[in-house]
């Protein structure tokens, strides 16, 4: 009996070690119930991750469905953090339903995979923009059904703010003043000489960084590691849109901007994952627009514009409208089928004029879509 019972005293801690194993994933998710337009978030932590670099050699993939139909689209998720601990995939119901979601990890050979549901309720969130189906010169709701009314302005560095309590009030203000679009740069960094009394300093730059650099604060010389992302930006940018989505607040996400003198090389894999990860991060939000870049003709060439447009709207699940934001008017990718409606800048009197205008260079295109106008002038500043 004695020799039994030492046995059993060696054995039990092997036992009791093999017990308390953690899995080597585990996945999670946000909520069981979520309002349509808005969206479920699942995450998958990996104990000890064996990607070299996350963002290029692990992936997250999934699809969402009504319970009981055929798997959706597949869809891509992404990396929220630097050592490859967590990754994220976002769901955004567009109907009231009970959803099945299947997700599955890559993390170098390994795959795991984890299934879930979650209830979508009609909370009365007014939902994406889309074109008018009966009256294709204008917007809707996708939610609603009501017409949008396009009443914006531009708030490029709007993120450059340090205090978020600042972006929130920046927000609050416009939306009371009936704003209801802002144009917000994701990527950009100019030099700050508009005449306005507003300078780089402690609490707001013109420096915007979704990438780890060297130096953010050297305009010319960041030397930026596009192979990965600077986290914390994405997360002050994701605050942003979450707080203007609950004032009815669309945000044209400004992919890059004319006077950055530094950019991704044009159709290169760097630009292709910042686009691609843009998408899959921050797509869910039901809020937002795409514009490949401000002043476009001036640093990307009208094929560019057209192969980038293309693969935006083969990446995007959510089919959110896209632009792009030229110098000229006569730079646009009209007939194209990604083209979601004409953005261009006029600060002429004459504005009844350019609309109608454009509106006839819509029509030879063959293809009705909404017209915008949307930079005619910059506070206290006037045309000549």
């Amino acid at each position: 009996m004695a020799v039994v019972g030492w046995l059993a005293v060696l054995l039990l801690p092997s036992l009791l070690s093999h017990a308390e194993t953690p899995e080597p994933i585990v996945f999670t998710q946000s909520a069981p119930e979520t309002g349509i337009y808005d969206f479920i978030d699942v995450a998958a932590t990996v104990r000890a991750p064996s990607a070299r670099n996350p963002f290029t050699d692990a992936a997250l993939t999934g699809d969402f469905e009504p319970a009981g139909s055929a798997p959706g689209a597949a869809m891509e998720g992404f990396c929220d953090s630097t050592n490859g601990r967590l990754y994220r995939i976002r769901f955004m119901p567009a109907k009231a339903d009970v959803y099945s979601f299947h997700v599955t990890l890559k993390d170098g050979q390994d795959r795991y995979n984890y299934s879930g549901q979650f209830t979508a309720t009609d909370r009365h969130r007014r939902g994406p923009l889309r074109i008018d189906p009966a009256y294709p010169w204008h917007f809707i709701w996708e939610g609603t059904g009501e017409h949008y009314f396009f009443n914006g302005t531009t708030a490029y560095w709007l993120v450059g703010w340090r205090d978020e309590s600042t972006i929130q009030y920046c927000i609050d203000r416009l939306a009371r003043l009936k704003v209801n679009r802002m144009r917000v740069s994701l990527a950009g960094r100019t030099q700050c000489a508009y005449g306005e009394a507003v300078m780089n300093g402690p609490r707001w730059n013109v420096y915007l960084s979704p990438w780890p650099a060297r130096d953010a604060s050297d305009l010319t010389h960041p030397d930026f590691d596009y192979s990965r992302f600077y986290l914390p930006y994405w997360e002050k940018f994701e605050r942003m849109l979450r707080y203007a989505r609950e004032r009815d607040m669309i945000i044209s996400v400004v992919l890059g901007m004319n006077d950055d003198p530094v950019h991704p090389a044009a159709g290169s894999e760097d630009e292709h994952r910042f686009i691609r990860y843009a998408i899959v991060r921050l797509g869910a939000f039901s809020n937002i627009t795409w514009d490949l870049g401000d002043d476009l003709d001036s640093y990307r060439d009208e094929q560019w514009t057209h192969e980038t447009g293309m693969a935006i709207a083969e990446w995007d699940p959510y089919r959110h409208l896209a632009t792009s934001h030229p110098v000229k008017t006569i730079h646009q990718d009209r007939a194209s089928s990604w083209f979601g409606f004409i953005s261009y800048q006029d600060w002429s009197r004459n504005q009844h004029a350019l609309m109608l205008e454009s509106r006839e260079l819509q029509e030879k295109a063959g293809r009705i879509i909404p017209q915008t106008n949307e930079e005619y002038g910059y506070e206290d500043h006037y045309s000549e």
